[in-house]
């Protein structure tokens, strides 16, 4: 029988993904998990803007951005769109209004989701979706594809699926965990990102940092340690960010060889973590969390917004390259979504 008992990121806490804000109003995040005050307040405030908000039980929990193209997905198969930056938003008609959409990519014009119960949701335009037949029952909590649409998702137990149709058909990817970790159990795995050239690294439970060159050839183990990590952002000429419980922020300059623990300054769980091309420019968000680095993730010091430490964050993307510069958006808690010039 699977062990349902260890440390795992909030939007797998329950079966009920609606359920999240009340537990949250009843309980307290604070006592929930055990989280200190913010410390370090950047001098400038980023100037975030709400830009869509649902009800208050409401939760986005995935942001992608292509372009000044986007879309975001949260509870009751709630997929939002914007053409303009993260401006203004559109709800979209969705084939799975029970179950909450736990993921998103958007790649090459075309779109996925993951969700509850195996859900996976395609577009070809990022419009008009459709369901695909599930191969798991286990929650999809990381999608990702290239621009050719070799696609990979990834949730609870060790679950790892892989694409090479733009989503349509999966096939199960077989991990021998016990061979990699040395025992017999099955990590969640929170995130994921594939490469171009089909090379795809994942995030998960004990601080685990995997890769595989090729679809179903040998997973590397990159890094090993004790606490869960919840967002990924693999980038240009070597650059990888993983963040996670307890405040982590892991860094590596060199295509995971070698990683740096960055003191973030926060014991807050953090969710996801994006950089900008150049790598100079990094943010990181979590529970009443955002904090920035403008030095390609050495420092990081915390928003002092209130908006920032007020609301739970469970995803961001930046847009660049459009006329607004350098903007971030910004998705959680109250189905809110936060936009800022950094």
């Amino acid at each position: 029988m699977r062990n349902t008992s260890r440390s795992r990121r909030f939007p797998v806490w329950g079966p009920d993904m609606a359920c999240l804000g009340r537990v949250i109003k009843v309980l307290g995040i604070a006592a929930i998990l055990g989280l200190s005050a913010q410390v370090g307040f950047a001098k400038d405030a980023l100037d975030l803007q709400v830009q869509s908000k649902g009800k208050p039980h409401d939760f986005l929990f995935g942001v992608s951005f292509e372009g000044g193209n986007g879309v975001a997905v949260g509870d009751h198969g709630l997929l939002l769109s914007t053409a303009d930056s993260g401006t203004s938003w559109n709800r979209l008609e969705s084939p799975a209004s029970q179950s909450a959409l736990l993921s998103i990519v958007r790649s090459n014009g075309r779109c996925l989701a993951g969700g509850q119960q195996g859900l996976i949701l395609r577009s070809d335009d990022c419009i008009k979706w459709e369901s695909v037949q599930a191969v798991t029952d286990a929650r999809i909590l990381g999608v990702h594809a290239n621009s050719k649409g070799e696609a990979y998702a990834v949730g609870g137990f060790g679950t790892v699926l892989h694409s090479l149709d733009w989503g349509k058909s999966w096939q199960t990817v077989v991990v021998d965990w016990k061979g990699l970790l040395g025992t017999d159990a099955e990590p969640h795995l929170y995130a994921v990102q594939v490469a171009e050239d089909g090379a795809v690294t994942l995030t998960g439970e004990f601080e685990l940092v995997l890769r595989s060159a090729v679809a179903g050839g040998r997973w590397e183990v990159l890094h090993k340690g004790e606490r869960s990590l919840f967002g990924l952002f693999v980038g240009q000429k070597g650059r990888i960010f993983a963040v996670g419980q307890e405040g982590l922020i892991l860094r590596s300059n060199d295509a995971g060889k070698t990683w740096a623990e960055v003191n973030s300054g926060t014991k807050s769980v953090l969710t996801d973590v994006w950089a900008s091309n150049s790598g100079t420019s990094v943010i990181a968000v979590g529970v009443r969390t955002v904090l920035l680095s403008r030095d390609g993730g050495a420092i990081f010091v915390a928003d002092k917004s209130q908006k920032s430490h007020s609301l739970i964050h469970s995803s961001v993307a930046g847009v660049e390259g459009q006329k607004d510069g350098l903007v971030v958006v910004i998705g959680g808690a109250s189905g809110s979504i936060l936009r800022a010039k950094f």
